[in-house]
């Protein structure tokens, strides 16, 4: 087989869908020395993360202009290169494409084809912009899918009843995994210096923020500065992987209230970081309102921190018994789960136990594997 791969989101500041494609690739590139494979990218490998085996080629196209790259030239370049297979790993894919192709989408999630009264509207344009492409794109190439990967059985279900056009045999579920890297480590050993760089004096609870409504991080500020207000509680707060925070209506939030000492922010952290800061942080904080996947449930536990996390969407499917599971629209249950974890150290213990063996259970190796069997599945088919 020759098969074509759209790496984009592999190659610089991964996240979901960035340490999905990477990790895909690079257990292929294990897995697999028979068939041929195209990394189809936008931009230079600067950090050299894509394989470098004999039967993985890179190709850089230019422009990066996300429409015009995928919907132009990444069919173009696959017509030329004369792949059998073009696997697109962002939800997204081309709606013109040469009919000896097959077209395989991986489709975390179909939030964007849900109406703002079930998912709040982002404030940021460019993820407006994205969630209008996806919303326009997706329905129109699920047609000529040959399959849909995706990454929960709780998204399957979704995506079978947003996109009618998919057949249930159709979609494959493939679940992910947390990186190697993400393990416990010696906290002594890294405690100082990353309280310095994050300006944490002291113990605190983590939470991983975004300006996408969805990611709850208003509600998480709200609850924590209750928390302080009522209970006087020791810990800080922490909110890495905003970008600009300081422009942001959380900054303000945190800047006209009386506990601007006490909650810190930080835009995007290195792997190194955050498993440092996992292993470091007395609880995490995940209350997402919605998640096709959510692999920082994975990493958190995986480094040893109890979670807080949602009772809904995909979560209780990887989260199990393993986590502390709230509704995400109730900032009472919030805060009622922090505070029965800071008071209860055999249930943070209860959980940190029922976390490392549960992260144990998702492999990224499985994944791949999985995928190179839809691979020949479909190329037989």
């Amino acid at each position: 087989m020759k098969i074509g791969i759209d790496t984009r989101f592999a190659v610089s500041m991964r996240r979901g869908i960035g340490n999905y494609v990477l990790n895909l690739i690079k257990k292929l590139s294990e897995l697999d020395s028979v068939n041929e494979y195209i990394l189809y990218t936008d931009k230079y490998d600067s950090e050299g993360v894509l394989p470098k085996q004999s039967n993985f080629r890179v190709k850089t196209i230019c422009p990066s202009n996300y429409l015009v790259w995928e919907q132009l030239l990444l069919p173009l370049h696959a017509k030329r290169d004369a792949v059998d297979i073009l696997h697109c790993t962002g939800n997204t894919a081309p709606i013109l494409l040469d009919r000896r192709i097959k077209l395989i989408s991986s489709i975390m999630d179909v939030m964007y084809l849900k109406q703002y009264s079930e998912l709040p509207k982002s404030t940021s344009g460019y993820q407006r912009m994205g969630r209008l492409y996806r919303k326009m794109i997706v329905p129109k190439t699920s047609g000529h899918l040959s399959m849909a990967l995706t990454i929960s059985e709780f998204s399957k279900s979704d995506i079978l009843e947003c996109l009618p056009k998919l057949k249930r045999d159709k979609v494959k579920v493939v679940y992910l995994a947390a990186n190697e890297g993400y393990r416990r480590i010696d906290r002594a050993s890294v405690s100082r210096k990353i309280m310095e760089k994050y300006r944490i004096d002291g113990d605190y609870i983590l939470a991983l923020g975004a300006l996408d409504p969805r990611k709850n991080t208003e509600l998480i500020i709200h609850e924590f500065m209750e928390l302080k207000r009522e209970r006087k509680i020791r810990e800080k707060l922490l909110i890495v992987g905003i970008p600009n925070w300081k422009q942001t209506q959380f900054y303000r939030i945190v800047q006209e209230s009386n506990f601007k000492e006490d909650i810190a922010f930080s835009d995007y952290v290195s792997e190194d970081d955050l498993v440092s800061l996992y292993n470091c942080a007395t609880l995490f904080l995940y209350p997402s309102l919605y998640e096709g996947f959510g692999i920082p449930l994975l990493e958190a536990m995986a480094c040893g921190v109890p979670v807080i996390t949602s009772a809904t969407t995909s979560i209780p499917e990887v989260a199990s018994d393993a986590a502390f599971l709230i509704n995400p629209k109730s900032g009472e249950e919030l805060k009622r789960a922090m505070l029965t974890l800071l008071d209860d150290e055999h249930l943070r213990d209860t959980l940190i136990t029922r976390g490392l063996e549960q992260a144990k259970k998702f492999s990224w190796m499985i994944m791949a594997k999985d995928t190179l069997a839809v691979y020949q599945q479909v190329y037989s088919g």
